[in-house]
């Protein structure tokens, strides 16, 4: 009898790359930098169109116009860096601790919190939303708002063989 392979990852997070992947799904997976972008460009417009014009105070009007076209995007991205800081505290990442233990194998994936080893949450491998392979973490998403972190080296095999093991569990969609 052939026995089946599992893959453990015992995950350990630090503020730097719990704030890296919030970064990446919200501005990245969920395309939520493309208002704010968008809205900055169209006061860059206005604000072109207003010193084309030439009328008497029109430097003054694109100027406002250039800084609330700047201003609410950087304060959205601001106020966004904030709250992700406040959750890392919040979950007290300022050094690296482990958070959970995820486990792959032939049916799908299972996560355990080691504080609450009766939690646990298993998906089988069609329920696997999606994989991204970032520099240093591969992150597998359970449902557009719930995503596991997988860091490199924290595996119990390569970075390489754990997201080829992912790739190909999932029919080679990532």
């Amino acid at each position: 009898m052939e026995s089946k392979k599992i893959i453990t990852v015992k995950v350990r997070l630090d503020k730097k790359l719990f704030r890296s992947f919030a970064f990446y799904d919200t501005f990245v997976v969920k395309k939520r930098l493309v208002r704010p972008a968008l809205f900055c460009v169209i006061m860059a417009a206005f604000a072109a169109a207003a010193l084309i014009i030439g009328k008497e105070q029109s430097g003054l009007i694109a100027g406002v116009l250039l800084f609330v076209g700047l201003g609410l995007p950087a304060v959205y991205v601001l106020s966004f860096l904030g709250q992700v800081n406040a959750q890392a505290k919040k979950f007290k990442l300022s050094s690296e601790r482990e958070v959970y233990t995820v486990a792959l194998d032939d049916e799908g994936v299972t996560v355990r919190e080691p504080r609450q080893p009766d939690n646990v949450l298993q998906l089988k491998w069609p329920e696997v939303t999606g994989a991204y392979r970032k520099r240093r973490c591969i992150y597998l998403y359970a449902a557009q708002n719930k995503a596991f972190l997988l860091p490199g080296g924290q595996a119990d095999v390569t970075d390489d063989e754990l997201w080829e093991y992912i790739r190909s569990h999932r029919g080679g969609h990532t």
